[in-house]
């Protein structure tokens, strides 16, 4: 129970503020929650909240999607997703939490110091790969794949909803081939089903402050946690 009550926590946290941004949830979830829970067993919470959360956003924000963003990303998505979740299911604890570390490092690297850097196209496509094979590893693409679309979308509620689309799009994607598998927990998810409800309100209450708030202190904050949850991650592979 004293589990299952900090992820309902943590993933409100994060998912208030992936209600603002269009993303960011699962790492602010992760980057508080890695240092209670295994790696594998922390993605799969991910999956199930992170799918059902960018759901509602999604439909609560629908008017906003952009369709044409949305489909130049699914060939990358679909690649991204099987190697992801290829590597998910058969890495082990150790390699997956260093991998985990290393991107989450250069992650928070690029978002401190790199942030309004333009990409030339060739970078920008190896960026969506691994925002795409990240979202299937981990479930955290969201990141690099803004970092280098984000001025495509025409407001930042467009960038809410498509983002959401292509999470909820990743996911389904991760969750079938898990399924095929045999690698998902149904019982884990019926332990945890509970959580859902305040991962909602924090969303609903995100969404009150989405076109009010400023996010250049949220980003360097968020950054900030992704490095220590990298070194945090860095130490579970290592020792």
């Amino acid at each position: 129970m004293f589990f299952t009550t900090l992820i309902a926590i943590f993933f409100s946290i994060g998912f208030f503020f992936e209600s603002i941004f269009g993303f960011g949830g699962g790492l602010i979830s992760y980057a508080l929650l890695g240092f209670f829970l295994e790696i594998k067993e922390m993605i799969l919470v991910g999956l199930y909240i992170g799918t059902l959360s960018s759901s509602y956003i999604a439909f609560t924000s629908r008017k906003h999607f952009e369709v044409k963003i949305f489909v130049k990303l699914i060939p990358l998505a679909l690649l991204g997703s099987i190697i992801g979740v290829y590597g998910f299911m058969y890495f082990s604890e150790e390699k997956l939490s260093l991998i985990f570390a290393i991107i989450l490092f250069f992650l928070s690297i690029k978002m401190i110091f790199f942030d309004q850097y333009k990409f030339p196209k060739l970078i920008k496509n190896k960026f969506l790969l691994i925002g795409a094979i990240s979202q299937g590893a981990f479930g955290i693409g969201g990141p690099f794949i803004v970092s280098v679309i984000k001025n495509d979308f025409k407001s930042k509620s467009s960038l809410r909803a498509t983002m959401a689309v292509y999470f909820v799009f990743c996911n389904v994607l991760r969750i079938v081939q898990m399924f095929f598998a045999d690698k998902l927990k149904i019982e884990f998810f019926a332990e945890i089903a509970w959580t859902i409800i305040p991962v909602f309100i924090a969303i609903y209450f995100g969404h009150l402050v989405h076109l009010k708030i400023k996010d250049d202190v949220f980003k360097k904050g968020v950054s900030i946690m992704i490095l220590l949850a990298s070194i945090n991650f860095m130490f579970k592979a290592l020792k």
